[in-house]
């Protein structure tokens, strides 16, 4: 017997397919528009701390802002956007380093007004950034900021640790079990990975892109943020 729905379903379909070629294209024009064409000028010496999922890069970042006497943004980014651009916190977390979310993001604005545009987001990130490192020295936690800012005025660093160190981290800091650890690292990973590859075009994991690579679990936070302190007073002095 002839499924007389199935010609509704087909016509539903190339919709849905023409409306995700319609998205795509926008995205790749969004991606273009109130872009920096280059690298800030005027920003002061920084930090930036790149991650694998799980292994305590804030607290790191957190005794190099203390002994340095630098701010620490990462998560705090976030509410720095919110402030700055009158955006709620929670809309802009929908869209941050997040695996997938410039897709959802692109689709929903059909369905949702208030959802943030995941280019509009970016262009909001690298101009806070930027006034960020012009007003003062900083530490950085993630979201490709390194990317953002010159190369010649930061030091870039990428902190590494075991699976197994990273997963009982993981365990601890968020009170879940094993298998529920490895997915949420698996989940953060792969997110940040598509997140700079997406925006920036690097892989977040190429050494090449990175002044130092420590391993935390081999220094410990100490001995880590010892080393990331040195490295900067080495490069610009103080």
């Amino acid at each position: 017997m002839t499924d007389l729905r199935e010609p509704k379903v087909s016509a539903q379909a190339e919709r849905e397919m023409r409306r995700w070629d319609v998205a795509q294209r926008m995205a790749e024009h969004l991606l273009r528009v109130d872009r920096p064409q280059s690298p800030p000028h005027g920003v002061k010496e920084h930090v930036v701390i790149s991650r694998e999922a799980g292994c305590g890069a804030e607290d790191v970042a957190l005794l190099v802002g203390q002994r340095l006497g630098f701010p620490v943004i990462d998560k705090n980014v976030l509410k720095l956007i919110a402030e700055r651009y009158c955006v709620e916190h929670s809309l802009l977390e929908a869209v941050d380093e997040t695996r997938g979310n410039w897709v959802r993001d692109l689709l929903g604005t059909w369905l949702d007004a208030r959802l943030v545009p995941t280019d509009k987001f970016l262009v909001c990130l690298e101009h806070v950034v930027a006034a960020a490192a012009k007003r003062e020295h900083v530490v950085f936690v993630g979201r490709g900021i390194n990317f953002i800012l010159p190369p010649q005025q930061g030091l870039s660093v990428r902190l590494v640790a075991s699976d197994r160190f990273r997963i009982a981290r993981v365990c601890r800091d968020h009170q879940v079990g094993e298998a529920e650890a490895r997915r949420l690292i698996r989940e953060w990973e792969e997110g940040r990975r598509e997140f700079v590859a997406r925006f920036f075009h690097h892989d977040v994991a190429d050494p090449h892109c990175y002044d130092l690579v420590l391993n935390v679990e081999r220094w410990g936070n100490e001995g880590t943020a010892d080393l990331i302190i040195a490295a900067f007073r080495q490069r610009f002095g103080g």
